[in-house]
């Protein structure tokens, strides 16, 4: 934002339960928290957490408590951000003690999340009448997509990365969640919807 004043605003609108501002608001950070979290992640965890994917942990947690935030001076919200990104960090390193203990022959692997994965379902969620935008735009898309997806209700964000990311069915994302194949459809309308409205406040791609 271009004040202090606009961005506090957000900030409180987020509280108030706005999702549409809490994604902006989150944008508004994204670049500075993503760069916080890379520069953190110690040698233990290098190839083993990714940059992007404890941003969007930290984005979701953020999501889920922000009800009960309270912006008691400037700086405080930044400050609560990397808190949450630094929690993330050391319960990540403790797993990986944990691990390294119980299988120290444990085999490394990528975690998912990372900028394909986006990338692919922005370009799936875009699908029906919307006209991509050029290669420069992909990384605003990518961005946005993150900050939305964090801000979606718990059940939505959940279906949508059962169906766009891990590539589940109706069928097994109806029997995973307990809820009829209609019912998941439905969710999972709704959530594109949202989606759709939280990155077109801050991106092109979906006003095609």
């Amino acid at each position: 934002m271009s004040s202090e004043f606009s961005e506090s605003e957000l900030i409180q609108q987020a509280v108030s339960g706005d999702r549409g501002a809490l994604s902006q608001v989150l944008l508004v950070y994204y670049d500075e928290i993503r760069l916080h979290i890379a520069g953190r992640i110690s040698q233990d965890l290098q190839g083993l957490v990714h940059a992007d994917d404890v941003l969007q942990q930290t984005f979701v947690r953020v999501a889920q408590s922000i009800g009960g935030f309270e912006i008691r001076h400037p700086g405080a919200f930044r400050g609560w951000l990397k808190t949450i990104a630094e929690n993330l960090l050391r319960d990540a390193e403790k797993r990986r003690r944990r691990e390294r203990r119980a299988r120290p022959d444990r085999a490394q692997h990528q975690a998912p999340g990372d900028d394909s994965s986006v990338a692919a379902a922005v370009e799936r969620l875009a699908a029906d009448g919307t006209t991509p935008g050029h290669r420069l735009q992909r990384h605003e898309n990518i961005r946005c997509m993150r900050t939305a997806l964090a801000s979606l209700p718990d059940d939505q964000r959940e279906i949508i990365e059962r169906y766009y990311f891990q590539g589940q069915t109706l069928d097994q994302i109806a029997a995973a969640t307990e809820r009829t194949r209609d019912a998941v459809r439905g969710v999972c309308y709704r959530a594109r919807k949202n989606l759709r409205a939280l990155m077109g406040q801050s991106s092109l791609y979906f006003s095609g």
